[in-house]
Formats: structure tokens, sequence, C-alpha cells
């Protein structure tokens, strides 16, 4: 009984990882499988027949290198607007006081509330009549339009636990504002910048929604939309669906496996309600600022407060007969 209560737990985990990573592992499978033995019985788990040709028949007789192109270039453009726009926004709402600040704050929430079809014929209308159909410069814009308002609400919860005086300190050493943000509130920011950049990578990799409607020519289809047409009246060529699936999940996995780090940071930060310590440029702004300004910092009141222990201990000072020269 007590070996089950003990190892019960990572069976059932071990059960679950099966379950979940079955799919991806006969995904690859199948990717690799050659065309005419893929229906034909046995059907394996495990094969030695491996080939390429699904591979070589995607990427030289289909046109799925300019929907990855078109894919990332849309990608691209609407992590840098949505980085940049939702940054500015949510710095503004932390550290500027004006009429409506919380109605506009819940109100780009609330709006991320509606389902983004809402948007789709508006868009398609508006679109069509600024000529911007068929561009690179209306899908990226149509992909910001449904994934700001979130970014904006991440991004104000993340500067609002960065510590006003860090600005301060480095106002006082003579830094403008801007300044201040590119060197104190960035870095401490990281994790919430780079939340905003996956959430609108993924958003932007995976929409079918908004690249079917305004993207009719076939050569600038994305990913989703070109993946589509493989589906053909006369059948699906399932091993090239398959290693299109492949390829198309490769940038997601490695975008998150390099940057889950960060992620969890942020995470945890957000999560304990408080501030980071300040970055190594925050930091010497701190040290080199004015005594007002330090005297509101919370690293610095916290190492003059340690100081303070240490030098009034009385373990941490010598006795007077030890400190006499014999």
């Amino acid at each position: 009984m007590s070996r089950l209560r003990a190892y019960g737990p990572f069976g059932l985990l071990l059960v679950v990882l099966v379950l979940v990573a079955f799919p991806f592992y006969w995904m690859v499978l199948t990717s690799f499988t050659p065309r005419e033995a893929l229906f034909r019985p046995p059907y394996r788990f495990v094969r030695l027949d491996l080939s390429l040709g699904n591979y070589r028949e995607l990427l030289f007789a289909t046109e799925f290198v300019r929907y990855f192109a078109n894919s990332l270039i849309a990608a691209v453009g609407a992590i840098v607007l949505n980085v940049v726009a939702a940054t500015l926004a949510g710095y503004g709402l932390t550290r500027f006081a004006f009429p409506g600040k919380k109605t506009f704050a819940f109100g780009t929430l609330f709006s991320y509330m509606f389902p983004p079809m809402l948007m789709a014929i508006p868009l398609y209308i508006l679109f069509s009549a600024l000529q911007m159909r068929n561009t690179y410069t209306g899908l990226i814009l149509a992909h910001m339009a449904i994934s700001l308002p979130l970014n904006i609400w991440l991004m104000w919860q993340y500067f609002q636990i960065v510590p006003l005086s860090l600005e301060e300190a480095a106002w006082t050493s003579g830094a403008s504002r801007l300044a201040a943000l590119r060197q104190v509130c960035l870095p401490s920011a990281r994790p919430g910048i780079l939340s905003v950049g996956i959430f609108s990578f993924a958003l932007s990799w995976n929409d079918f929604t908004f690249a079917f409607l305004l993207q009719t020519d076939r050569k600038m289809f994305t990913l989703p939309v070109g993946l589509a047409s493989f589906v053909e009246q006369t059948g699906v060529h399932w091993g090239m669906v398959m290693a299109a699936a492949v390829l198309v999940s490769v940038p997601t996995f490695l975008l998150v496996f390099f940057l889950q780090r960060y992620l969890l940071s942020g995470l945890r930060t957000a999560g304990e309600g408080r501030a980071r310590w300040p970055s190594r440029s925050g930091w010497r702004a701190c040290r080199s600022a004015s005594g007002a300004a330090r005297a509101r910092c919370r690293r610095c009141a916290t190492s003059r407060s340690r100081s303070a222990s240490a030098s009034s201990s009385p373990s941490s000072a010598p006795p007077a007969a030890a400190r006499r020269p014999l």
C-alpha cells in the first residue's frame, strides 16, 4: 500500500504524458512514412522503412516555402507593433494620471471578450476601401487589432510592479523619461514584453479567419490557409499534411523552449505581487542619485537596514580587549 501511494502519482503522470505525447509522435511518424505504405496493413507504431519523400514533395512540389515566408513576415510585424504599442500604452496607464484611465484599461480587456469574428466583416470592408487587401500591412494590422487589448492589459500589470523610485533615481541623475524607461523599466518588465511577443506570435502564426478573408491571392496565403488547400476533392495526402504540420510546429516549439525561463520568472513575479530587484543599469542610477531619491528606493532601504542591523549586533563588533594592540 505504501508503494502504491509513493509510485501512484508517477504512474498517473506517465499515463497522462503518453496520452498527450502520442498524437505528436504519430504525426512525426506519419510524416516519415512512405505514401504507398501509409494505409497498408499492418499498421505499426514503430517503423523502420522511413523516408523523406513527403518532405521533398512538400518543399519542392508545392508553395509551402512561400506560405511559410508570408506567415513569418506577418508574425514578425505583429510582434513588433504589439510590443511597441502595448509597452507604451501600459507605461502610460501606469505612470500618468488622466480622466477615465481605469475605464480605458478595463475597456481594453472587456473588448477582448468579444470573438474576433465580429471584426472580420468591418475590417474586410475597411481594408477593401483602403486597398489594403492582399498586402502584408493589412494582415499585420488585423492581427494587431485582435491581440493588442490583452497585450495592453498585460503590460499595464507588469509596469505596476516596477517601483517608481527607480525612475525617480534615474531622473535625479539626469536621465530623461525615455532614457529611464529604456534603462530602468524595460529590463524589469522584460518577462512581460516576452509574454506579449509570444502571445502575438502564436495568434498571428495560427490565424486562419483574417488571412482567409483578406488574402485572396494565392501568393499571399499564410500557412493555415495554404495547408487547407492540400485537402483536395479527390482525397487527402496525409503524409504531406503531417510533414507540413511538423514544420509548422517547429518555430512555436523553439520559441517557447528557449524563452520559458523568462516566462516562468515573469509569471512568478506577477503572482507574488512584488517588484523585481532593479537591473544593473537601474542600480547604478540609484547609487548615483541624491539622498532623497535613494531614501525612497526599496533596495537601498533594505541595504541600509541590513547594514544597521549588522553594525548594531553585539557579535559583529569584537570586544575592546581584542582590539587593543599587544
